[in-house]
Protein backbone atom coordinates (compact mmCIF):
# COMPACT_ATOMS: atom_id res chain seq x y z
CA UNK A 1 0.00 0.00 0.00
CA UNK A 2 1.21 3.72 -0.61
CA UNK A 3 1.54 6.07 1.83
CA UNK A 4 -0.37 8.34 -0.60
CA UNK A 5 -3.52 6.20 0.22
CA UNK A 6 -3.62 6.37 3.78
CA UNK A 7 -4.24 10.60 4.81
CA UNK A 8 -1.49 12.66 5.65
CA UNK A 9 -0.66 14.02 9.48
CA UNK A 10 -3.44 15.39 11.36
CA UNK A 11 -2.73 17.85 14.24
CA UNK A 12 -1.23 16.08 17.60
CA UNK A 13 -3.94 18.20 19.47
CA UNK A 14 -6.82 16.85 17.46
CA UNK A 15 -5.27 13.24 18.21
CA UNK A 16 -5.32 13.76 21.68
CA UNK A 17 -9.31 15.09 21.25
CA UNK A 18 -10.12 11.82 19.27
CA UNK A 19 -8.34 9.12 22.20
CA UNK A 20 -10.41 11.48 25.12
CA UNK A 21 -13.51 11.17 23.29
CA UNK A 22 -14.49 7.44 24.63
CA UNK A 23 -17.83 7.43 22.38
CA UNK A 24 -16.25 8.94 19.07
CA UNK A 25 -15.99 7.57 15.62
CA UNK A 26 -13.40 9.27 13.55
CA UNK A 27 -13.01 8.02 10.02
CA UNK A 28 -9.80 9.69 9.75
CA UNK A 29 -8.44 8.13 12.50
CA UNK A 30 -5.63 5.94 10.58
CA UNK A 31 -2.85 8.29 9.25
CA UNK A 32 0.83 8.97 8.22
CA UNK A 33 2.92 9.82 11.10
CA UNK A 34 4.03 13.18 11.65
CA UNK A 35 5.32 12.11 14.23
CA UNK A 36 8.41 9.59 12.98
CA UNK A 37 10.13 8.05 10.50
CA UNK A 38 11.86 4.91 10.72
CA UNK A 39 14.62 2.65 8.51
CA UNK A 40 15.69 -0.73 8.37
CA UNK A 41 19.15 -0.31 7.18
CA UNK A 42 18.61 1.98 4.24
CA UNK A 43 14.82 1.48 3.39
CA UNK A 44 12.14 3.19 5.02
CA UNK A 45 9.33 1.65 6.44
CA UNK A 46 5.79 3.52 6.25
CA UNK A 47 4.94 4.82 10.11
CA UNK A 48 1.63 5.58 10.71
CA UNK A 49 -0.30 6.76 13.46
CA UNK A 50 -4.13 6.03 15.57
CA UNK A 51 -5.31 8.24 18.47
CA UNK A 52 -4.76 5.98 22.05
CA UNK A 53 -7.28 6.79 25.14
CA UNK A 54 -4.09 9.14 26.54
CA UNK A 55 -1.80 10.89 24.66
CA UNK A 56 -1.67 9.98 21.75
CA UNK A 57 -0.84 9.98 18.35
CA UNK A 58 0.64 6.04 18.76
CA UNK A 59 3.02 5.59 15.87
CA UNK A 60 3.35 2.31 14.61
CA UNK A 61 5.24 0.39 11.63
CA UNK A 62 6.01 -2.96 10.32
CA UNK A 63 9.03 -4.63 9.16
CA UNK A 64 8.50 -8.15 7.29
CA UNK A 65 11.39 -10.37 7.92
CA UNK A 66 12.16 -13.45 5.38
CA UNK A 67 13.84 -15.95 8.07
CA UNK A 68 12.77 -16.12 11.64
CA UNK A 69 16.28 -14.77 13.09
CA UNK A 70 16.91 -12.00 10.88
CA UNK A 71 19.52 -9.31 12.09
CA UNK A 72 18.14 -5.70 11.79
CA UNK A 73 19.81 -2.30 11.88
CA UNK A 74 16.64 0.20 12.69
CA UNK A 75 16.86 3.77 12.83
CA UNK A 76 13.99 5.69 14.18
CA UNK A 77 13.65 9.52 13.23
CA UNK A 78 11.70 11.32 15.96
CA UNK A 79 10.45 14.89 14.52
CA UNK A 80 10.49 16.04 18.09
CA UNK A 81 13.81 16.86 19.96
CA UNK A 82 15.65 13.46 21.53
CA UNK A 83 16.66 14.47 24.96
CA UNK A 84 16.27 11.03 26.04
CA UNK A 85 14.66 7.65 24.79
CA UNK A 86 13.66 3.94 26.37
CA UNK A 87 13.12 1.19 23.77
CA UNK A 88 10.90 -1.36 25.71
CA UNK A 89 10.81 -5.21 24.14
CA UNK A 90 9.59 -8.35 25.80
CA UNK A 91 12.36 -9.25 27.11
CA UNK A 92 13.68 -6.45 28.52
CA UNK A 93 14.81 -3.17 27.48
CA UNK A 94 17.81 -2.69 23.86
CA UNK A 95 20.75 -0.84 24.03
CA UNK A 96 20.92 2.06 21.18
CA UNK A 97 22.49 5.47 20.26
CA UNK A 98 20.85 8.58 20.19
CA UNK A 99 22.02 11.13 17.36
CA UNK A 100 20.47 14.21 17.48
CA UNK A 101 16.96 13.30 16.84
CA UNK A 102 17.72 9.30 15.80
CA UNK A 103 17.74 6.35 17.73
CA UNK A 104 19.28 3.74 16.39
CA UNK A 105 19.32 0.23 17.38
CA UNK A 106 20.19 -3.55 16.33
CA UNK A 107 17.54 -6.24 16.85
CA UNK A 108 17.71 -9.86 15.85
CA UNK A 109 14.13 -11.83 15.69
CA UNK A 110 10.92 -10.83 15.64
CA UNK A 111 8.88 -9.04 18.48
CA UNK A 112 7.68 -5.33 19.12
CA UNK A 113 9.73 -2.07 20.21
CA UNK A 114 8.17 0.67 21.90
CA UNK A 115 9.89 3.70 22.06
CA UNK A 116 8.91 6.79 24.35
CA UNK A 117 11.24 9.47 24.28
CA UNK A 118 12.20 12.25 27.23
CA UNK A 119 10.45 10.30 29.82
CA UNK A 120 7.15 10.43 28.29
CA UNK A 121 4.49 7.98 27.44
CA UNK A 122 2.81 10.12 24.76
CA UNK A 123 3.68 9.89 21.43
CA UNK A 124 5.35 6.45 21.52
CA UNK A 125 6.21 4.60 18.37
CA UNK A 126 5.56 1.09 18.23
CA UNK A 127 8.37 -1.21 15.60
CA UNK A 128 6.54 -4.46 14.44
CA UNK A 129 8.97 -6.87 13.30
CA UNK A 130 7.17 -9.80 11.64
CA UNK A 131 8.54 -13.51 11.45
CA UNK A 132 7.59 -15.04 8.29
CA UNK A 133 3.53 -16.00 8.05
CA UNK A 134 2.99 -19.38 8.65
CA UNK A 135 -0.04 -19.74 6.26
CA UNK A 136 1.49 -17.04 3.56
CA UNK A 137 0.98 -19.83 0.72
CA UNK A 138 -3.14 -18.87 0.90
CA UNK A 139 -1.65 -15.50 -0.22
CA UNK A 140 -0.11 -17.15 -3.68
CA UNK A 141 -2.22 -20.08 -4.29
CA UNK A 142 -3.53 -19.91 -7.98
CA UNK A 143 -2.06 -16.84 -8.63
CA UNK A 144 -4.11 -14.98 -6.30
CA UNK A 145 -7.83 -14.36 -6.45
CA UNK A 146 -9.84 -10.79 -6.91
CA UNK A 147 -9.86 -8.94 -3.50
CA UNK A 148 -12.74 -10.24 -1.98
CA UNK A 149 -13.64 -13.04 -3.65
CA UNK A 150 -12.52 -16.98 -2.98
CA UNK A 151 -10.17 -18.53 -4.87
CA UNK A 152 -11.26 -21.75 -7.15
CA UNK A 153 -10.11 -24.45 -5.04
CA UNK A 154 -12.91 -26.96 -4.63
CA UNK A 155 -15.86 -26.66 -1.69
CA UNK A 156 -13.71 -29.68 -0.17
CA UNK A 157 -10.91 -27.70 0.34
CA UNK A 158 -9.91 -24.60 2.35
CA UNK A 159 -11.37 -21.15 0.42
CA UNK A 160 -9.42 -18.05 0.71
CA UNK A 161 -10.65 -14.49 0.41
CA UNK A 162 -8.11 -12.30 -0.17
CA UNK A 163 -7.62 -8.78 0.13
CA UNK A 164 -4.54 -6.99 -1.76
CA UNK A 165 -2.64 -3.91 -0.84
CA UNK A 166 -4.97 -0.90 -0.65
CA UNK A 167 -7.62 0.50 1.18
CA UNK A 168 -11.27 -1.75 1.05
CA UNK A 169 -14.13 -0.01 1.83
CA UNK A 170 -16.59 -3.23 3.76
CA UNK A 171 -19.72 -3.51 5.49
CA UNK A 172 -18.71 -7.05 7.16
CA UNK A 173 -17.54 -10.39 6.40
CA UNK A 174 -19.11 -13.70 7.63
CA UNK A 175 -16.87 -16.44 7.20
CA UNK A 176 -17.72 -20.26 6.30
CA UNK A 177 -16.44 -23.47 7.27
CA UNK A 178 -13.16 -23.84 6.19
CA UNK A 179 -12.65 -20.55 4.84
CA UNK A 180 -9.64 -18.33 5.49
CA UNK A 181 -9.42 -14.77 5.64
CA UNK A 182 -6.04 -13.41 3.94
CA UNK A 183 -5.24 -9.75 4.08
CA UNK A 184 -1.89 -8.63 2.07
CA UNK A 185 0.74 -6.57 3.87
CA UNK A 186 -0.87 -3.39 3.16
CA UNK A 187 -3.90 -4.69 2.70
CA UNK A 188 -6.76 -1.78 4.78
CA UNK A 189 -10.34 -3.44 5.82
CA UNK A 190 -12.42 -0.23 6.56
CA UNK A 191 -15.48 -0.76 8.05
CA UNK A 192 -18.19 1.31 6.57
CA UNK A 193 -21.55 2.57 8.54
CA UNK A 194 -24.46 -0.05 8.50
CA UNK A 195 -26.79 0.54 5.47
CA UNK A 196 -30.12 1.95 6.01
CA UNK A 197 -31.92 -0.59 5.24
CA UNK A 198 -29.36 -2.65 7.40
CA UNK A 199 -31.52 -4.64 10.44
CA UNK A 200 -29.90 -4.30 13.99
CA UNK A 201 -29.37 -7.97 15.97
CA UNK A 202 -29.61 -5.97 18.81
CA UNK A 203 -32.22 -2.50 18.84
CA UNK A 204 -30.77 -1.05 21.74
CA UNK A 205 -27.98 -2.17 24.26
CA UNK A 206 -27.27 -0.91 27.73
CA UNK A 207 -26.16 2.13 26.33
CA UNK A 208 -29.19 2.70 24.38
CA UNK A 209 -27.28 2.08 21.07
CA UNK A 210 -28.25 -0.33 18.17
CA UNK A 211 -25.98 -3.16 17.47
CA UNK A 212 -25.05 -4.42 14.02
CA UNK A 213 -23.85 -7.93 12.57
CA UNK A 214 -20.47 -8.04 13.66
CA UNK A 215 -17.76 -6.88 11.07
CA UNK A 216 -15.47 -10.10 10.77
CA UNK A 217 -17.90 -12.79 12.22
CA UNK A 218 -18.20 -16.74 12.38
CA UNK A 219 -21.52 -18.56 14.18
CA UNK A 220 -20.86 -22.44 14.71
CA UNK A 221 -18.23 -22.84 12.21
CA UNK A 222 -15.13 -25.14 12.25
CA UNK A 223 -11.39 -24.63 10.07
CA UNK A 224 -11.30 -20.98 9.96
CA UNK A 225 -8.37 -18.82 9.55
CA UNK A 226 -7.87 -15.18 9.79
CA UNK A 227 -4.61 -14.25 8.81
CA UNK A 228 -2.62 -11.37 6.79
CA UNK A 229 -0.06 -8.31 8.44
CA UNK A 230 -2.81 -6.37 6.69
CA UNK A 231 -4.78 -3.44 8.81
CA UNK A 232 -8.62 -3.60 9.67
CA UNK A 233 -9.77 -0.13 10.64
CA UNK A 234 -13.31 0.50 12.44
CA UNK A 235 -12.25 3.89 13.75
CA UNK A 236 -15.08 5.55 11.65
CA UNK A 237 -18.08 3.33 12.74
CA UNK A 238 -20.35 4.67 15.52
CA UNK A 239 -19.78 3.62 18.71
CA UNK A 240 -21.06 -0.06 19.43
CA UNK A 241 -22.27 -0.54 16.05
CA UNK A 242 -20.32 -4.00 15.50
CA UNK A 243 -17.22 -5.74 17.58
CA UNK A 244 -14.29 -6.11 15.38
CA UNK A 245 -13.92 -9.86 15.19
CA UNK A 246 -16.24 -12.09 16.73
CA UNK A 247 -16.19 -15.91 16.47
CA UNK A 248 -19.01 -17.85 18.74
CA UNK A 249 -19.03 -21.85 18.95
CA UNK A 250 -16.42 -22.11 16.57
CA UNK A 251 -13.72 -25.06 16.47
CA UNK A 252 -10.15 -25.35 14.98
CA UNK A 253 -9.70 -21.51 14.31
CA UNK A 254 -6.36 -19.39 13.87
CA UNK A 255 -6.00 -15.73 13.87
CA UNK A 256 -2.66 -14.79 13.15
CA UNK A 257 -1.04 -11.31 12.27
CA UNK A 258 -3.50 -8.49 11.71
CA UNK A 259 -3.03 -5.21 13.15
CA UNK A 260 -6.95 -4.37 14.27
CA UNK A 261 -7.40 -0.55 14.73
CA UNK A 262 -10.28 1.83 16.39
CA UNK A 263 -12.50 -0.75 17.99
CA UNK A 264 -15.88 0.23 18.17
CA UNK A 265 -16.76 -2.37 20.68
CA UNK A 266 -15.36 -5.56 22.22
CA UNK A 267 -12.07 -6.11 19.47
CA UNK A 268 -11.65 -9.89 19.40
CA UNK A 269 -14.34 -11.69 21.11
CA UNK A 270 -14.28 -15.69 20.94
CA UNK A 271 -17.22 -17.09 22.81
CA UNK A 272 -17.71 -20.80 23.23
CA UNK A 273 -15.28 -21.90 21.06
CA UNK A 274 -12.64 -24.70 21.07
CA UNK A 275 -9.18 -25.12 19.87
CA UNK A 276 -8.01 -21.62 19.31
CA UNK A 277 -4.60 -20.42 17.88
CA UNK A 278 -4.51 -16.21 18.40
CA UNK A 279 -1.15 -14.96 17.41
CA UNK A 280 0.93 -12.25 16.29
CA UNK A 281 -2.18 -10.11 16.95
CA UNK A 282 -2.30 -6.10 17.29
CA UNK A 283 -4.88 -4.28 18.60
CA UNK A 284 -4.61 -0.32 19.12
CA UNK A 285 -8.17 1.18 20.32
CA UNK A 286 -9.59 4.47 22.45
CA UNK A 287 -12.94 3.97 22.43
CA UNK A 288 -15.28 2.74 25.76
CA UNK A 289 -15.75 -0.66 25.58
CA UNK A 290 -12.85 -1.76 23.45
CA UNK A 291 -11.53 -4.78 24.98
CA UNK A 292 -8.41 -5.88 23.67
CA UNK A 293 -9.23 -10.62 23.30
CA UNK A 294 -12.01 -11.35 25.16
CA UNK A 295 -12.18 -15.51 26.03
CA UNK A 296 -15.67 -16.42 27.04
CA UNK A 297 -16.84 -19.65 27.73
CA UNK A 298 -14.13 -21.09 25.74
CA UNK A 299 -11.82 -24.35 26.21
CA UNK A 300 -8.33 -24.76 24.33
CA UNK A 301 -7.09 -21.41 23.61
CA UNK A 302 -3.70 -20.71 23.06
CA UNK A 303 -2.63 -16.42 22.71
CA UNK A 304 0.59 -15.91 21.98
CA UNK A 305 3.07 -12.41 20.45
CA UNK A 306 0.45 -10.21 20.56
CA UNK A 307 0.39 -6.45 21.33
CA UNK A 308 -2.49 -4.84 22.94
CA UNK A 309 -3.19 -1.58 23.53
CA UNK A 310 -7.07 -0.54 24.57
CA UNK A 311 -9.59 1.27 26.21
CA UNK A 312 -10.74 -1.04 28.06
CA UNK A 313 -9.63 -4.71 29.46
CA UNK A 314 -6.39 -5.85 27.35
CA UNK A 315 -6.68 -9.93 27.58
CA UNK A 316 -9.41 -11.29 29.54
CA UNK A 317 -10.97 -14.68 30.04
CA UNK A 318 -14.92 -14.40 31.09
CA UNK A 319 -17.45 -16.97 31.79
CA UNK A 320 -20.67 -14.65 31.00
CA UNK A 321 -22.79 -18.02 30.25
CA UNK A 322 -23.76 -20.55 33.18
CA UNK A 323 -23.50 -24.10 33.47
CA UNK A 324 -23.90 -26.50 31.96
CA UNK A 325 -21.94 -24.30 29.38
CA UNK A 326 -17.76 -24.46 29.71
CA UNK A 327 -16.78 -21.95 31.94
CA UNK A 328 -13.13 -21.72 30.70
CA UNK A 329 -10.45 -24.26 30.69
CA UNK A 330 -7.04 -25.04 28.96
CA UNK A 331 -6.20 -21.42 28.25
CA UNK A 332 -2.92 -20.18 28.07
CA UNK A 333 -1.30 -16.26 27.14
CA UNK A 334 2.02 -15.77 26.24
CA UNK A 335 4.60 -13.72 25.25
CA UNK A 336 2.20 -10.57 24.98
CA UNK A 337 2.71 -7.12 25.57
CA UNK A 338 0.29 -5.24 26.94
CA UNK A 339 -0.63 -1.55 27.56
CA UNK A 340 -3.94 -0.30 29.79
CA UNK A 341 -5.40 2.95 29.32
CA UNK A 342 -8.45 2.46 31.03
CA UNK A 343 -9.41 -0.87 32.80
CA UNK A 344 -7.50 -4.17 33.45
CA UNK A 345 -4.22 -5.65 31.54
CA UNK A 346 -4.53 -9.56 31.92
CA UNK A 347 -7.02 -11.92 33.86
CA UNK A 348 -9.89 -13.03 34.56
CA UNK A 349 -12.69 -10.76 34.95
CA UNK A 350 -16.23 -9.27 35.30
CA UNK A 351 -18.93 -11.03 34.69
CA UNK A 352 -18.13 -14.80 34.87
CA UNK A 353 -21.20 -17.59 35.89
CA UNK A 354 -19.33 -20.67 35.17
CA UNK A 355 -16.50 -21.63 36.54
CA UNK A 356 -13.13 -21.22 35.00
CA UNK A 357 -9.85 -23.20 36.10
CA UNK A 358 -6.59 -24.39 34.31
CA UNK A 359 -5.19 -20.98 33.09
CA UNK A 360 -1.62 -19.91 32.66
CA UNK A 361 -0.52 -16.20 32.06
CA UNK A 362 3.13 -16.15 31.25
CA UNK A 363 6.14 -14.38 30.20
CA UNK A 364 4.07 -11.41 29.10
CA UNK A 365 5.13 -7.49 29.93
CA UNK A 366 2.67 -4.56 31.37
CA UNK A 367 3.62 -1.38 29.89
CA UNK A 368 1.69 0.88 31.57
CA UNK A 369 -1.52 0.54 33.79
CA UNK A 370 -2.97 3.78 33.77
CA UNK A 371 -6.67 3.39 35.03
CA UNK A 372 -7.19 4.50 39.13
CA UNK A 373 -11.03 5.12 38.80
CA UNK A 374 -12.54 2.23 40.64
CA UNK A 375 -11.28 -1.08 43.03
CA UNK A 376 -11.32 -3.86 40.61
CA UNK A 377 -8.75 -2.65 38.12
CA UNK A 378 -4.93 -3.36 38.45
CA UNK A 379 -2.14 -5.25 35.89
CA UNK A 380 -3.18 -8.40 36.86
CA UNK A 381 -6.76 -9.29 37.78
CA UNK A 382 -9.15 -11.87 38.80
CA UNK A 383 -12.00 -9.62 39.82
CA UNK A 384 -15.37 -11.60 39.18
CA UNK A 385 -19.23 -10.05 40.21
CA UNK A 386 -20.80 -13.08 39.40
CA UNK A 387 -21.07 -16.14 41.13
CA UNK A 388 -18.56 -18.51 39.23
CA UNK A 389 -15.44 -20.12 40.78
CA UNK A 390 -12.28 -19.47 39.27
CA UNK A 391 -9.57 -21.54 40.59
CA UNK A 392 -6.15 -23.24 39.34
CA UNK A 393 -4.39 -20.50 37.78
CA UNK A 394 -1.09 -19.16 37.19
CA UNK A 395 0.75 -16.14 36.13
CA UNK A 396 4.47 -16.53 35.98
CA UNK A 397 7.30 -14.39 34.48
CA UNK A 398 5.41 -10.91 34.13
CA UNK A 399 7.07 -7.89 34.22
CA UNK A 400 4.67 -4.49 35.07
CA UNK A 401 6.70 -1.67 34.36
CA UNK A 402 3.77 0.98 35.96
CA UNK A 403 0.46 0.71 37.67
CA UNK A 404 -2.18 3.38 38.54
CA UNK A 405 -4.33 0.67 40.35
CA UNK A 406 -3.10 -2.74 42.00
CA UNK A 407 -0.04 -4.72 40.59
CA UNK A 408 -2.20 -8.00 41.97
CA UNK A 409 -5.76 -8.06 42.23
CA UNK A 410 -7.74 -10.95 43.23
CA UNK A 411 -11.39 -9.71 44.42
CA UNK A 412 -14.86 -10.51 44.65
CA UNK A 413 -17.81 -7.91 44.16
CA UNK A 414 -20.88 -7.20 42.73
CA UNK A 415 -21.58 -4.01 40.66
CA UNK A 416 -23.87 -2.83 38.06
CA UNK A 417 -22.86 -5.76 35.60
CA UNK A 418 -23.91 -8.40 37.74
CA UNK A 419 -26.90 -10.68 36.89
CA UNK A 420 -26.64 -13.46 39.13
CA UNK A 421 -27.73 -12.94 43.04
CA UNK A 422 -24.76 -14.57 44.91
CA UNK A 423 -21.07 -13.48 44.30
CA UNK A 424 -18.42 -16.20 43.42
CA UNK A 425 -15.01 -17.86 44.81
CA UNK A 426 -11.85 -17.23 43.87
CA UNK A 427 -8.91 -20.55 44.79
CA UNK A 428 -6.09 -21.79 44.38
CA UNK A 429 -4.39 -18.99 42.63
CA UNK A 430 -0.70 -18.89 42.29
CA UNK A 431 1.55 -15.72 41.25
CA UNK A 432 5.07 -16.24 40.95
CA UNK A 433 8.31 -14.22 39.90
CA UNK A 434 6.29 -11.41 38.86
CA UNK A 435 8.37 -7.94 39.23
CA UNK A 436 6.35 -4.56 39.61
CA UNK A 437 6.88 -1.19 40.41
CA UNK A 438 7.88 -0.41 44.21
CA UNK A 439 5.09 0.66 46.49
CA UNK A 440 2.82 -1.06 44.23
CA UNK A 441 -0.27 -2.94 46.45
CA UNK A 442 -1.59 -6.32 46.22
CA UNK A 443 -5.17 -6.42 46.73
CA UNK A 444 -6.97 -9.46 48.06
CA UNK A 445 -10.64 -8.84 48.92
CA UNK A 446 -13.28 -11.86 49.45
CA UNK A 447 -17.30 -10.62 49.82
CA UNK A 448 -18.71 -12.52 52.92
CA UNK A 449 -18.18 -15.47 54.94
CA UNK A 450 -19.99 -17.76 52.46
CA UNK A 451 -17.37 -16.11 49.81
CA UNK A 452 -13.71 -15.94 50.45
CA UNK A 453 -10.76 -15.71 48.41
CA UNK A 454 -8.56 -18.92 49.29
CA UNK A 455 -5.14 -19.70 49.06
CA UNK A 456 -2.88 -17.39 47.12
CA UNK A 457 0.78 -17.91 46.63
CA UNK A 458 2.83 -15.08 46.10
CA UNK A 459 6.26 -16.55 45.13
CA UNK A 460 9.36 -14.55 44.20
CA UNK A 461 7.41 -10.55 44.02
CA UNK A 462 9.98 -8.81 43.11
CA UNK A 463 8.86 -4.94 44.15
CA UNK A 464 12.54 -2.88 44.26
CA UNK A 465 13.65 -4.90 47.45
CA UNK A 466 10.96 -3.37 49.88
CA UNK A 467 8.40 -5.37 51.78
CA UNK A 468 5.05 -6.46 49.70
CA UNK A 469 2.16 -4.28 50.56
CA UNK A 470 -0.77 -6.96 50.78
CA UNK A 471 -4.42 -4.96 51.13
CA UNK A 472 -6.76 -7.59 52.45
CA UNK A 473 -10.29 -7.89 54.10
CA UNK A 474 -11.55 -9.64 56.63
CA UNK A 475 -12.94 -12.28 54.19
CA UNK A 476 -9.44 -14.14 52.90
CA UNK A 477 -7.79 -17.31 53.92
CA UNK A 478 -4.49 -18.62 53.34
CA UNK A 479 -1.91 -16.33 52.13
CA UNK A 480 1.15 -18.07 51.36
CA UNK A 481 4.74 -15.45 50.77
CA UNK A 482 7.62 -16.92 49.55
CA UNK A 483 10.70 -14.88 48.85
CA UNK A 484 10.12 -11.57 50.15
CA UNK A 485 8.76 -10.12 53.42
CA UNK A 486 5.18 -8.82 53.71
CA UNK A 487 3.51 -6.03 55.19
CA UNK A 488 -0.20 -6.07 55.51
CA UNK A 489 -2.12 -3.19 55.72
CA UNK A 490 -5.16 -2.94 58.02
CA UNK A 491 -8.42 -5.28 56.94
CA UNK A 492 -10.62 -3.21 54.64
CA UNK A 493 -14.13 -2.60 56.21
CA UNK A 494 -15.47 -2.89 52.40
CA UNK A 495 -17.17 -6.16 51.47
CA UNK A 496 -18.79 -5.31 48.11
Amino acid sequence: MKTEEIQKPGEPLEYMRHGADPAGAYADNLAVSGEWRVYAGEMEIPVYSVPVTHGGPHSFCQILTEQENTALCVTMHCLREVRSARIHTLKGDIPFQIQGNEIRGKVTGHGYLTVEINDKIYAPLTVIIRPPLKDEKYGERNGGPCCGKYSEAQETEQRVRIYKAGIHEVESVELKDNETLYLEPGAVLRAVQPAPDEVPETEEDWAGIPNYADFIRADNRKNIKIIGYGIIDLSGLSWHARRTLRLTGCGNVVVDGPVLIGAAHWTTALFRCENVEVRNLVILGYRQNSDGIDIVNCRNVHVDNCYIRTGDDAICVKSMEAPPVCGGEKILVENCTVWDDKVRGIGIAGESKSDIRDVVFRDCLVLHGLADWAYELGALCITLCDSGTVSDILFENIRILQESACAINCMLYRDRWSTDTEAGHIRGIRFRNIRMPENSPIRIWGYDEEHEVENIRLEQIDNGGEPLWIDRNSYVKNISVSGNEASDQAPSERTG
